[in-house]
């Protein structure tokens, strides 16, 4: 879980900061974002930010503290904006409620502040009171395709709902949905899986059951619960979800999500799934899959590097580079888990592309100038979905692959063991990897999932092959690469 909005750098911690951090990470709790106020406590909040690689923050001016603010404190924060950690321009906005500043000025220093984000490229975190009409109006004014951010503690209805999602803007839910006279049901039913996350803002707005108490993110996951009840799923689903929207909005974890994946999962398939610290949940998969059978498209670009192992031939490498070549394939599916999907599939490529790309020097013989490359790729991968209990899942792929080539018609290059023979060249191994997504759409037959990827297939020859220069057939290495964005459309039967 991520709680992406908690002031745990107010006073209201100072007695206990730490057991507190430790009670929330003990409870799932993953990371924590804290949204600034104000400039005086910049200094502490970053102290705080750096002594926990779990912690981030916001840079920004509250509207409660925007009447003596000037030019040369959002100079700062925009300095300040690539600290370490710092991940959002805010907490920014309007605050109709309280009269701390007039309006007007309000206004001024929330648009200054949206425009310091689109500099900056970070996401707004947005504090809205009774301000609705002017919140989204100024976001529209300067909403230039590259704005982005979350409305936190969400608590309008679901017409302004609508308007801030169609303005590109995210919403987050906290405490305030769990309390008996709620009236944001239909507002938490209504919003769209990838648009809401979960804050505790805390120490205020304490969920029930701990409503009059202070809060604290280990709280977080009652939001998530309630979230879950109202939306009719898992609580394991709401988690997944939101964490995944929070990592994406924020930026917090693409380099570690493609670092500790593999660990991820070899540990999963290792290690025992009992557990004694918690209760065994379980869960009720919205997408289940067994077996399935996909149609691929691919364009393929591809990319051979030939480098000379005569001495006698001084030449620098030659590439070749063909894109846009139209692929077709189709592939195998096995799902072992809900997060663990085996894949077998077979591409084939025809590249024409070839016969009007020759570099100078370097020429075929006169059958092969008139002839084709066939590539056939043979590829079986484990990937590994990161949300799978999601309507649209992110998943990573990895692999091996193998390669059966055809140069112009067998004619290109030849076996290094036997001049004569002309076939197809020697078959190669390589490796696989990639990064994707797919929707899944449940249907009376089974579950129908399009989706699309970017896959790079790596070869590279271990024995010489030869290429004709200068009417002399000279050994060389080829390296070969597929770079192969592709869409696909999966099924899975219900058996």
């Amino acid at each position: 879980m991520i709680d992406t909005h908690a002031h745990i750098d107010t006073s209201a911690f100072d007695d206990d900061r730490e057991a507190m951090l430790q009670r929330a990470f003990d409870s799932g709790v993953e990371r924590i974002i804290i949204p600034s106020i104000g400039t005086e406590g910049w200094d502490s909040l970053q102290a705080l930010v750096e002594s926990d690689e779990r912690i981030y923050r916001g840079i920004g001016i509250h509207p409660h503290n925007v009447a003596a603010i000037t030019n040369d404190d959002i100079a700062r924060a925009e300095r300040e904006s690539t600290n370490t950690r710092v991940v959002a321009i805010g907490e920014i906005g309007l605050d109709y409620y309280y009269d701390f500043a007039p309006k007007d000025v309000q206004q001024h220093w929330f648009r200054e502040q949206l425009r310091l984000a689109k500099r900056v490229d970070k996401p707004v975190i947005i504090h809205n009171r009774e301000s609705d009409d002017d919140v989204l109006r100024i976001i529209e004014e300067e909403q230039d395709g590259t704005l982005k951010g979350v409305l936190h503690c969400f608590s309008s209805g679901t017409d302004i709902l609508h308007r801030a999602l169609d303005l590109g803007m995210h919403v987050s839910f906290t405490g305030n949905i769990t309390f008996k006279k709620s009236l944001l049901d239909d507002v938490v039913r209504s919003v769209p899986d990838g648009r809401y996350m979960i804050e505790t803002d805390s120490p205020y707005i304490t969920p029930v059951p701990h409503r009059g108490k202070r809060n604290e993110p280990a709280h977080v996951r009652y939001i998530a619960e309630k979230i879950a009840e109202l939306r009719n799923t898992t609580l394991e689903s709401i988690i997944t979800m939101t964490t995944l929207t929070a990592n994406t909005l924020f930026r917090l974890a693409i380099l570690t999500a493609m670092i500790i994946a593999p660990m991820q999962l070899l540990a999963q398939a290792t290690s025992d799934t009992d557990s004694t610290d918690e209760p065994e949940v379980e869960l009720v998969h919205p997408y289940p899959k067994s077996f399935g059978v996909s149609f691929i498209a691919v364009t393929n670009t591809i990319v051979d590097a030939w480098t000379s192992l005569d001495p006698a031939v001084q030449i620098k490498p030659n590439v070749y580079s063909y894109d846009g070549i139209l692929s077709f394939g189709g592939s195998f599916h096995y799902a072992i888990s809900d997060k663990i999907k085996f894949e077998f599939g077979y591409i084939r490529s025809k590249n024409i592309k070839k016969l009007r790309n020759l570099s100078d020097g370097f020429t075929f013989n006169d059958v092969g100038d008139s002839l084709p490359d066939i590539h056939q790729v043979l590829e079986g991968t484990m990937q590994y979905m990161f949300n799978p209990y999601s309507r649209v899942v992110f998943y990573g792929t990895g692999g091996i692959s193998y390669l059966m080539n055809d140069f112009n018609g067998g004619q290109g290059f030849v076996n290094d063991k036997d001049p004569n023979d002309r076939g197809r060249t020697r078959n190669l191994l390589g490796l696989v990897g990639g990064i994707g997504l797919f929707v899944n759409i449940n249907t009376p037959y089974g579950i129908l999932a399009p989706g699309g990827e970017w896959r790079l297939n790596f070869f590279s020859s271990s024995e010489d092959s030869r290429f004709l220069y200068q009417n002399k057939y000279v050994p060389a290495n080829v390296a070969t690469f597929f770079s192969m964005p592709r869409i696909s459309i999966t099924f899975f039967p219900k058996f």
